[in-house]
């Protein structure tokens, strides 16, 4: 568990549709600092958020139609990172920062973090439910201090329902019931199916469920950052689609090493319309991942003060969480070996010269 794989070349949650608009928002991702805005004609953008003059936020400063003017020396950027003048100045430096490739879809705004020419978006997981009037949903964000790689396995082995959330979502029959793991390319996914269960507190209390009831966990992890459950709940004996659907969605992109952007949306198919429900379902999914953001950062401390060369122990429900940490492990090893190929860039005359 020493290791802690961050893999650049994946489609990240960079941010939810509303909260990008014509303030300059600041946000870490993979340990470098993005200012996101809007542009007059309401697409998004996405920059380095150091200005190449002196390395000032560029979020700190102000924009200027398009153009962001830097607050410690007035160096202006527009939307694609150029330089395009200096405040008060005859001189426009040649100078710029680097544009993230981003695609705005479902009302989330996805980023690419790594190199460029591999930012497809057909890579990105479909989430159309997302903006299906047939669904609604709750959505938001929570910080984490944990490496992302503890939260996948958190994810992929909900198994820790049992103990860790037995008052809203979990019981007995999420450990007791095993689990069918499958892989394929870049994607892990389990399927878990409950039959005559005891229903959990919280389908009680939003679809009035009474036990016994049948409970479907279908999940997909998505390197390197997206993990989709597809929820049935019904009573058992009735025959899909009748029942109640839910989805539930994580975007686990890093900040850094050892902290985490935990986007989520929790998604319905019935009572579309009762926002009391969906009140009830958002403060019951912050409770539910408060319990998850405490445990994991009580691991992430432990892990990073573990000695070196100490095996853990694991049993079969942790297959799934296994297979996504070394899909991770190999996906970073695969652009550390590429990187470590590659020609190192050639310093002109005038760089040599001025150093």
């Amino acid at each position: 568990m020493a290791t802690n794989p961050i893999v650049k070349n994946g489609w990240y949650m960079g941010a939810w549709s509303d909260e990008v608009g014509r303030t300059l928002l600041q946000r870490w991702i993979l340990g470098r600092p993005v200012c996101f805005y809007r542009r007059l004609d309401g697409s998004v953008t996405a920059i380095e958020d150091r200005c190449p003059h002196r390395k000032y936020p560029l979020s700190l400063g102000r924009l200027d139609g398009d153009v962001i003017e830097c607050n410690y020396h007035g160096y202006r950027i527009d939307a694609g990172g150029l330089c395009v003048g200096v405040a008060e100045q005859p001189d426009t430096p040649k100078a710029s920062v680097h544009r993230f490739p981003l695609v705005e879809r479902d009302g989330v705004v996805w980023i690419w973090t790594g190199d460029v020419e591999l930012a497809d978006p057909a890579l990105i997981p479909d989430t159309g439910w997302l903006g299906d009037p047939g669904w609604t949903h709750v959505k938001g964000l929570v910080p984490l201090k944990s490496r992302q790689v503890l939260l996948v396995e958190n994810l992929l082995d909900l198994t820790h329902e049992t103990f860790l959330h037995p008052s809203s979502i979990g019981n007995a029959s999420v450990a007791a019931t095993p689990i069918d793991v499958t892989s394929e390319g870049d994607r892990v996914s389990f399927v878990r199916h409950m039959v005559g269960i005891e229903a959990p507190p919280f389908y009680e209390k939003s679809m009035g469920l009474t036990s016994p009831i049948d409970r479907w966990q279908d999940g997909d992890f998505y390197a390197p950052g997206v993990f989709i459950l597809n929820i049935r709940l019904a009573p058992t004996g009735t025959e899909e689609p009748e029942g109640f659907h839910m989805k539930v969605m994580y975007g686990m992109t890093p900040a850094t090493e050892t902290e985490t952007h935990d986007f989520f949306a929790l998604a319905r198919d019935y009572r579309i319309d009762d926002a009391d429900l969906s009140a009830f379902q958002l403060e019951q999914q912050l409770a539910v991942m408060q319990e998850d953001v405490d445990a994991l950062e009580i691991q992430e401390v432990m892990v990073a003060s573990e000695p070196a060369g100490v095996r853990e122990s694991s049993i079969r429900s942790d297959v799934a969480g296994i297979r996504g940490r070394r899909l991770l492990e190999k996906m970073a090893a695969t652009e550390a070996a590429v990187a470590d190929q590659a020609p190192a860039p050639r310093r002109s005359r005038a760089a040599v010269a001025g150093a």
